[in-house]
């Protein structure tokens, strides 16, 4: 409620402001930075670095160790809760927060959480991860400009719903859940990185401008069609012995002046001569306009056929 009433505002963000620059002066990070120094250490200096074992720690904690009883009921977000993602997730409107905590929070049933206003089912672990569910369609506007989240975050829980996902602004986004929602991927500006072979949900995927990446790790696969528009780009890491790095179970339709720009993976980079899927479909339309490998060194000449896009690695 603190957090919560308007009277606090400027007290709230001098208070922000102070602990920012405390650890930012004790670590020699900026805004920007802070972040990924706190994440830099490994799992044998950092209890907390493995978010999977954090999870299993956090879960049996938030319910008490208790049995769940009873039928599932709605959960109603607790009047002002969104105050509590404020800075977590600034590009988000209050409303947005509110549904975040309401599609991450702890079922119902768990006695000592049921209360009249619900604040005991909500999990600020999940909650700090973006969306558990697209309800409905939900679009996302990140500015690099403002720094921190705003430039770039990731959400990592495994989203569902019938909604659909729409990226709007220059910052960058990354998925990295085993994502089931029904309404499809949007991406009109910034960057969008699929980090999980199931990141892009299971609808259509359209980029109609800024780059969608995908994983350096795993085959990411759209259940949908995949439609490119021009001036739009696609990013992908070839790794030998790799599955192509985008499969598309649908169409893919590539407009005229769409580019493809290729990594070479550090650890397995393919042997230069060699052939390396890049894309597969059931139907393709269109080509590339431009493929262009990043390191020097090395050209893509692409072998287009009816089932995808392949490349084959020449030198200079």
């Amino acid at each position: 409620a603190t957090l919560a009433d308007p009277a606090n505002a400027a007290l709230k963000a001098a208070a922000r402001a102070q602990a920012a620059a405390y650890f930012q002066q004790q670590t020699g990070s900026t805004a920007d930075t802070l972040y990924a120094y706190a994440h830099s250490a490994d799992v044998a200096t950092d209890p907390y670095a493995d978010r999977a074992a954090n999870a299993r720690a956090l879960t049996p904690r938030l319910t008490y160790v208790l049995t769940r009883h009873g039928r599932s009921e709605g959960m109603t977000v607790p009047k002002g809760a969104e105050v509590l993602l404020e800075t977590r997730l600034p590009y988000l409107d209050a409303a947005q927060r509110r549904e975040v905590l309401r599609t991450t929070a702890l079922p119902s049933g768990y006695v000592l959480l049921d209360g009249f206003e619900q604040w005991g089912r909500l999990n600020l672990f999940a909650a700090a991860d973006g969306y558990g569910a697209f309800e409905s369609d939900v679009n996302v506007t990140m500015n690099a400009t403002d720094g921190g989240f705003s430039a770039a975050d990731t959400w990592r829980n495994d989203i569902s719903g019938c909604g659909r996902l729409v990226k709007r602004g220059t910052g960058a986004l990354t998925l990295t859940g085993h994502n089931a929602h029904t309404g499809g991927t949007v991406l009109e500006e910034g960057v969008l990185t699929a980090g999980s072979s199931g990141a892009l949900g299971c609808g259509d995927v359209r980029v109609d401008g800024g780059t969608l990446r995908v994983s350096a790790t795993s085959s990411v696969r759209v259940r949908g069609s995949y439609t490119q528009a021009s001036g739009a780009s696609l990013e992908a890491t070839l790794r030998a012995g790799r599955a192509p790095a985008l499969t598309v179970e649908r169409r893919v339709v590539l407009s005229r002046d769409s580019a493809l720009t290729l990594r070479l993976d550090a650890d397995r980079p393919p042997v230069p001569g060699t052939t390396v899927p890049v894309l597969r479909t059931s139907s393709l339309r269109g080509q590339f306009a431009r493929i262009t490998v990043e390191g020097d060194g090395y050209r893509a000449v692409p072998v287009y056929s009816v089932d995808g896009l392949s490349v084959r690695l020449v030198r200079r």
